[in-house]
């Protein structure tokens, strides 16, 4: 554990000191490195202490009032509180607020350099008053009469680091317990007699209100902790996404927690290179809230959480959030879809959320609720004063909203583009997107004219610029005006081309091409928007333009003003290269092979021939390789279809398929041995169904020579194994068949020593039924018989074939 000393009140007995050495639970001390986290038993027991959610229907405040409390600009600076319901100042206090105030229960939290301010809400007075250490104050919150105030350093990085969690008496601020840890803390939030602190931007510890002893601590796992703060619904926390502490939390993860992703909008950057800036969800808890007028606190997502259904989920009050920035305010659904915006007079120093719209108060002390429904004023009031900062707590505040429609949102985020308040191009820019996302073809046409406002800022131009090209719809308005020309005399200017040409490319306007062959052939058309002309002539034309890029390339091929930058070039000529055929490619080695030509488009002309060959090359490999993984895979399906090995049954039926070319062999060797038995063969197949290590018996050289030349000639299946064994059998005996009666005509036509295999064919052709065994008759031959259990025997023309069937080993 880092530098750490604990001041416990008295009223903590020394035997629970003690016991709050061990591990985590109850009764152990906080903020050590050992303290196990997300721990479900401990976690539940917290859990099981809060208190049970309610509507947020009334102030918070221990007046019950609907109350507006600020601190003011100028000199000299107070800290004013102000009723809502009637308008009047309650009381004002004297004090240089650098932090804004904290309504918490009776009393109004502030600070000035040096020290925390306490001051009475019902008379306005000091109630006490709390050194600051060396660190900066980043926050309190009160549960029962304890309050829980953060001091921290080093949250935005530096050597030091260093954080201060102190709990004190709300009525005489006198302290109870104190930590002090080498981390940073943020502002806590307190509940059902414990404070739940978050730390290290990773962890939120939960401490006993009595002891300040650690009961159990959470560590998110994939996501950042920036705040956390206490609502009659919840405690809820996080940093771009919303989180409700429930037993779920434990796990530390986002996927299982109870989460929403607000649709947070992003500010465009104002310089090239920066990086869009998501707007904040919730004030930084582990920094200051100012009680000054900077531009930290001015732009801020609002909303309200709701009890929803069975408390399972997150809800949204009225499915609204609402941007502000400054003095512009954007309503959007819950799906982050815009409906209303709205321009203020006043910059907005805070606002909060209520029942049918958005508080707002401005800096100059005016008030307004926006409704939910139409941005419209709901309600006004406030009074003339120069203000800083203010905490609202205004939750069940009455306002009366009208029923009128919300302006066009076209014509407010116009305004808001055409507003000339410089310090909010930021914003604006945010509106020119909203403006394009609109389908209206009209709004094409806005685009272009706020894009020629003389007054517009470049970045400004540049967001225009962007989104502009995003459009799809209205590219007749950007077509219409190519028409335009410079005229000194007349004084009208050409249209903006750089805007313009792009959009169209992206549109694939080919509608445009008359009116861009004109701006290229344009003496008055800019070189760099002239790049753009002729690429967009060369890419949206067809072999109609071929005529004017052929003259634009023979005019200007050996001009020198392009001979640094030949971009305009080499477009004109890459269209004629697609769109020209033969003769147009013969025009273009012939300007290639022109030493007068500049070198910028002979380079290019002879690039693109050197890309076509290259791009066919490549084409054709690709095609080889899709071919070859083609095939792989079709091997390789085929492979995974075939059996791991080959049964005797088909290694029989292979045999009964090549009978001819045995004939042969086994005739030879019964007219050198006539009583021969039988002849057995033993083999290797390999998986590819090729037999090798071809035994014989009996073993003559001439029936080894004769078989074992057949039989490695036969192409059995294949199989996945690698090699397996397999073995044959044919056993041969004399004998004379028993014929039945309905085929003995036609046996007693049959040579009693015809071979077998003629027997069987003669038979076989004239669809014969031969009964042998056991005066049984038998329709199959013994190739077709293979697969049947045990021993069969039938009689062939003189011949008792035995099949046996082998199990291979």
């Amino acid at each position: 554990m880092s530098r750490t000393s604990r001041r416990v009140r008295l009223a903590a007995s020394l035997a629970l000191t003690l016991s709050a050495c061990g591990g985590a639970g109850t009764g152990t001390m906080a903020f050590s490195h050992q303290f196990a986290d997300n721990q479900a038993e401990a976690f539940n027991a917290v859990m099981e202490r809060l208190p049970a959610p309610q509507a947020a229907s009334r102030p918070e405040n221990a007046t019950g009032s609907h109350l507006a409390v600020v601190t003011t600009h100028e000199a000299p600076r107070q800290v004013v509180a102000i009723d809502l319901d009637s308008g009047q100042t309650r009381w004002s206090f004297a004090l240089d607020a650098q932090t804004r105030p904290e309504i918490l229960g009776d009393v109004v939290l502030s600070s000035e350099r040096h020290r925390v301010v306490a001051i009475d809400l019902a008379t306005g007075r000091q109630r006490w008053e709390l050194a600051l250490p060396d660190l900066a104050y980043v926050g309190a919150d009160r549960d029962g009469d304890t309050i829980y105030l953060s001091f921290t350093v080093g949250a935005l990085g530096g050597a030091r680091r260093d954080g201060h969690l102190v709990a004190v008496d709300a009525q005489s601020g006198g302290e109870r317990w104190r930590h002090e840890i080498e981390g940073v803390f943020g502002q806590p939030a307190a509940a059902g007699g414990m404070v739940l602190v978050p730390y290290e931007r990773q962890n939120i510890s939960v401490l006993d209100e009595v002891t300040g002893y650690e009961l159990a601590r959470l560590r998110s796992t994939d996501d950042v902790v920036a705040w956390i703060h206490h609502d009659p619904t919840g405690i809820y926390y996080g940093h771009r996404g919303l989180y409700r502490l429930s037993h779920d939390s434990v796990h530390g993860s986002r996927d299982r927690a109870m989460h929403i992703e607000p649709p947070i909008p992003s500010v465009p950057p104002l310089h090239e290179g920066e990086a869009e800036r998501p707007v904040d969800l919730e004030d930084d808890g582990f920094l200051p809230k100012p009680g000054t007028r900077t531009a930290r606190g001015r732009i801020r997502l609002y909303y309200a959480p709701e009890l929803a259904g069975d408390g399972e989920e997150i809800g949204i009050l009225g499915d609204s959030y609402y941007f502000v920035y400054y003095r512009y305010v954007f309503s959007m659904n819950a799906d982050g879809s815009l409906r209303w915006a709205r321009i203020l007079e006043q910059d907005v120093i805070g606002a909060q959320v209520i029942e049918g719209g958005l508080l707002t108060v401005g800096e100059q002390g005016q008030m307004r609720v926006l409704g939910q429904n139409n941005g419209q004023d709901a309600w006004t009031g406030g009074s003339a004063m120069q203000l800083s900062s203010v905490a609202l707590d205004a939750a069940g505040f009455s306002a009366s909203p009208t029923d009128a429609a919300p302006r066009p949102l076209r014509e407010v985020l116009n305004e808001v583009a055409l507003d000339p308040d410089n310090r909010l191009v930021a914003a604006r820019a945010y509106a020119v997107r909203l403006l394009a996302a609109l389908p209206e073809p009209e709004i094409t046409r806005d685009l272009l004219d706020l894009y020629q406002q003389r007054s517009m800022p470049r970045a400004l131009r540049d967001a225009i610029a962007t989104t502009l090209r995003t459009r799809t719809s209205g590219s007749e308005h950007l077509v219409n005006a190519l028409s335009r020309r410079y005229d000194f005399i007349e004084g009208t200017e050409g249209p903006p081309l750089e805007l313009i040409v792009p959009s169209l490319i992206e549109m694939r306007a080919t509608q445009a091409v008359p009116g861009l062959v004109q701006q290229m052939n344009d003496h008055e058309t800019s070189p760099s928007a002239l790049v753009l002309v002729v690429r967009a002539v060369a890419e949206l034309g067809d072999a109609s333009v071929l005529p004017a890029l052929q003259h634009f390339l023979v005019l200007y091929r050996a001009d020198s003003s392009f001979a640094e930058h030949g971009e305009a070039l080499s477009w004109a000529a890459q269209g004629i290269f697609r769109l020209g055929g033969p003769e147009g490619r013969q025009l273009l080695s012939a300007l290639a092979a022109d030493t007068r030509t500049v070198a910028p488009l002979t380079a290019a002309i002879n690039g693109f021939y050197e890309n076509e060959t290259r791009e066919a090359a490549q084409l054709a490999q690709r095609e080889a390789d899709d071919a070859a993984r083609a095939a792989d895979e079709a091997a390789r399906q085929a492979t995974a279809a075939l059996p791991t090995r080959l049964t005797q049954d088909q290694i029989n039926q292979t045999f009964a398929e090549h009978t001819e070319p045995l004939r042969a062999c086994v005739a030879a060797e019964v007219q050198r041995n006539p009583l021969l038995g039988q002849v057995r063969l033993v083999f290797i197949l390999t998986s590819d169904g090729h037999a090798s290590e071809i035994g014989v018996a009996p073993s003559t050289p001439e029936l080894v020579e004769c078989m074992t030349g057949q039989v490695a000639a036969i192409q059995f299946p294949q199989f996945r194994q690698r090699r397996q064994r397999g073995s044959f059998t044919v056993a041969l005996r004399g004998g004379q068949p028993v014929a039945a009666t309905s085929q003995s005509a036609l046996e007693q036509r049959l040579a009693p020593d015809a071979p077998w295999w003629t027997w069987w064919n003669r038979r076989a052709e004239a669809g014969v039924v031969t009964t042998v065994a056991a005066a049984e008759g038998v329709t199959l031959a013994w190739w077709d018989r293979l697969n049947m259990a045990g021993k069969r025997t039938f009689g062939v023309g003189g011949v008792d074939v035995h099949a046996f069937k082998r199990n291979a080993p």
